[in-house]
């Protein structure tokens, strides 16, 4: 049995029995702390024609939508433990599946609910929520047993202090977060894994620096079609070697007067590139002396997108 104690009162606080209406009401009120995610439609939403299996009319607890799965969710609320709780609830989604239309049609026009278009909402399969105070272990089994695990089970416990513990059985949001967290972890680790070693440098070095990688890796693929390539990084930059010919990779990233994405240094006079290419000479003219640090290249070209990397390669492809 849970226990709930209060700090501030320094005692344990009494369970509280309330009839099914204040749950339905406790839900509404506190809807978008206790279901962000999803869209509140109605309490109470009508069912009219054959919908229970030993009646006629019902009414849904409360119908809400999932944005994210494109489905409705059909709440299913018990005040205690309810032998026919998965029954009822699989009347009521077996009803909206077949009469979706005027589900659709009452949910927007009476009560002016927000919804993608008919369409594109998915009407093969409806979410099940099950909230009460207790679950039998037969009925947890088979819902966990459930392929496409339409169904959540929620048990909560309503305390003096108008406190309330909710406790998830299954699908609980915050462990499929980790999950979904985790398992992006676990495929960048096997994607740097598949990586042959020089890549993995080059993902290392660039990190953030996207758009200056996708084009160096353009400059790289084409040197390596001329020759044989030497990679040797270093923190702040890659030095490459084709041939007797050297460059200086120095990551950029976009900002500043020039908005270049990545740097390259080199001996190759490339004057004649300048109204095409932003340029520096690093040797200065009163003392012949270059300036900086980064590479003993003379030259510093300064990227601003693939047109330019693809021009610069193809002005030097007879000079290396």
């Amino acid at each position: 049995m849970p226990k709930l104690f209060s700090n501030s009162n320094k005692k344990f606080l009494l369970q509280i029995d309330k009839p099914e209406k204040e749950l339905n009401k406790f839900i509404c009120e506190n809807w978008k702390d206790l279901f962000p995610k999803y869209i509140f439609i109605a309490s109470e939403f009508p069912l009219k024609g054959n919908v229970r299996s030993l009646g006629s009319n019902g009414r849904i607890d409360i119908l809400g939508y999932n944005p994210e799965t494109k489905k409705f969710i059909i709440f299913e609320l018990k005040k205690d433990y309810d032998k026919n709780i998965t029954d009822q609830s699989a009347d009521y989604r077996d009803y909206v599946q077949d009469n979706f239309s005027d589900v659709y049609l009452y949910a927007t026009q009476r009560y002016e609910v927000s919804l993608p278009k008919f369409t594109t909402i998915n009407q093969d399969k409806i979410e099940i929520i099950l909230i009460a105070k207790k679950f039998s272990l037969t009925q947890i089994d088979r819902v966990k047993k459930i392929k496409d695990n339409n169904i959540t089970l929620i048990k909560y416990f309503w305390f003096e202090n108008d406190l309330i513990f909710i406790d998830y059985i299954n699908n609980d949001p915050d462990d499929i977060k980790i999950e979904n967290t985790n398992t992006k972890k676990i495929n960048e680790i096997k994607n740097i894994i598949a990586q042959d070693p020089e890549m993995f440098e080059i993902e290392q070095f660039f990190g953030k620096y996207i758009a200056g990688k996708e084009i160096f890796l353009l400059f790289l693929k084409f040197l390596k079609i001329k020759g044989g390539v030497e990679l040797d990084f270093k923190q702040t930059k890659i030095g490459v070697k084709i041939a007797n010919t050297t460059f200086s990779i120095i990551r950029q990233g976009g900002q500043g007067r020039r908005k270049s994405i990545l740097q390259i240094n080199t001996d190759i006079d490339v004057t004649s590139l300048s109204n095409e290419i932003q340029i520096d000479d690093r040797v200065r003219s009163d003392d012949q002396k270059k300036k900086g640090s980064l590479g003993l290249e003379r030259y510093e070209i300064f990227f601003r997108n693939s047109e330019e990397i693809h021009f610069f390669s193809d002005f030097i492809k007879d000079k290396i």
